[in-house]
């Protein structure tokens, strides 16, 4: 039985959207962080928690690497694409994995780890600073002592706060899927909600199937941005203290125009 899963509330991936999630070059060609998450698995070790792992993309890489590694996340039908990733590894890479279905404000796992990480975005789908507490929260309970808690958000453009431009659907990107489908990806934001700091955003997949049939598919969600000392009083408020801060996966410095913010936190003060 998933962990929590009486608690658990429909997932926002199990949609269309799993379908097309690992094939989408935004998702392919992310390769930074899987590099920079190796080797903080390698300063910090293991064993490592991934809250929102999704598909298993760093999961899978950190097992490979030598290092025992725990999957979390609520939608079903990603976590499913995770258990296909682990079963093509090699059985003693296979044996490094645990997937667990599980929402990452609540989950209470009967262990701990040496490392929590939070990579590209789920952070940004808790919506409410009381589930972002929870989470972190959560993640203090789950560390051991000297362990750290990695989380990555992006960092926050202005104009994407407000400015109407953004409502029109723009391009992102076309691609071939494996099995023939010419799928091309745009985005718009559908609504601002600056008094909550977050946007209503719309994915849109049109697509051509081989046989000829054309669709197209929305996949609508809500995104939290959050800005730099937000997330440095949030991490302290619940008994962490930063230790790094990154502006990109290159551990470079947090700039006005670096692309990310990273946050490398430890328990007390």
């Amino acid at each position: 039985m998933p962990a929590n899963e009486k608690n658990m509330s429909p997932a926002l991936y199990d949609s269309f959207i799993a379908d097309y999630y690992d094939e989408s070059p935004i998702v392919r060609q992310r390769t930074q962080d899987v590099t920079f998450y190796r080797d903080a698995a390698r300063e910090f070790g293991d064993p490592v928690l991934e809250l929102g792992c999704g598909t298993g993309r760093i999961t899978m890489a950190l097992a490979q690497t030598g290092k025992r590694v725990t999957g979390l996340d609520l939608s079903e039908r990603m976590l499913e694409r995770a258990a296909r990733k682990r079963a093509a590894l090699n059985k003693e890479e296979r044996e490094r994995v645990h997937l667990v279905q599980a929402d990452m404000t609540q989950f209470d796992l009967g262990d701990k780890f040496q490392l929590i990480i939070i990579p590209f975005r789920p952070f940004q789908h808790l919506l409410e600073v009381r589930d972002q507490v929870a989470c972190v929260e959560r993640v203090r309970k789950h560390l051991r002592p000297g362990g750290r808690l990695i989380l990555d958000v992006f960092q926050t453009d202005a104009e994407r706060m407000h400015d109407p431009v953004h409502m029109r659907e723009s391009p992102l990107i076309e691609y071939t899927t494996s099995d023939g489908r010419q799928v091309r990806i745009s985005e718009r934001v559908a609504a601002f909600h600056r008094a909550e700091q977050r946007n209503d955003v719309e994915t849109i997949y049109t697509i051509e199937h081989p046989s000829g049939k054309k669709e197209r598919l929305v996949f609508a969600w809500p995104l939290r941005y959050f800005f730099r000392y937000e997330i440095e009083h949030l991490l302290a408020r619940c008994g962490f203290r930063v230790s790094a801060e990154y502006g990109d996966f290159d551990r470079s410095p947090v700039r006005d125009n670096s692309p990310e913010m990273i946050f490398v936190a430890e328990p007390g003060w």
